[in-house]
């Protein structure tokens, strides 16, 4: 029976060798609603801005030292600009980095898209 016992638990090794390991998955990041609403409106007045002054992505790309995709993801509000990065755009654009925020002068306005 020792035999028997012995020759099947191989098999059960070798199963559990052939199960696909198991991942942790991570969530996605949520971007609160405030740092949603400000990315999205800094990105318009830096667009709006760029347009004013007749200048490409890639104009201001190259000014800023990043690639033009990276000014895109800054001008739609997919990602945050560092204080820095806004710094060397308002420089680029010439206007003061409170330029950029003259937009944000309405009090909550994301509370209404919660």
């Amino acid at each position: 029976m020792e035999v028997q016992h012995s020759l099947s638990e191989p098999a059960l090794d070798l199963q559990a060798a052939n199960d696909p390991p198991t991942r942790r998955l991570r969530p996605a990041p949520i971007t609160p609603p405030l740092t949603r609403y400000i990315q999205e409106r800094l990105g318009r007045a830096i667009r709006l801005r760029r347009r004013m002054m007749d200048l490409t992505l890639q104009d201001l790309a190259t000014a800023c030292g990043v690639t033009f995709q990276q000014v895109h993801k800054y001008e739609s509000g997919l990602c945050s600009v560092s204080a820095a990065q806004l710094w060397g755009i308002a420089q680029a654009l010439e206007v003061p980095v409170s330029y950029f925020y003259e937009t944000l002068a309405t009090p909550e306005p994301w509370r209404a898209e919660a």
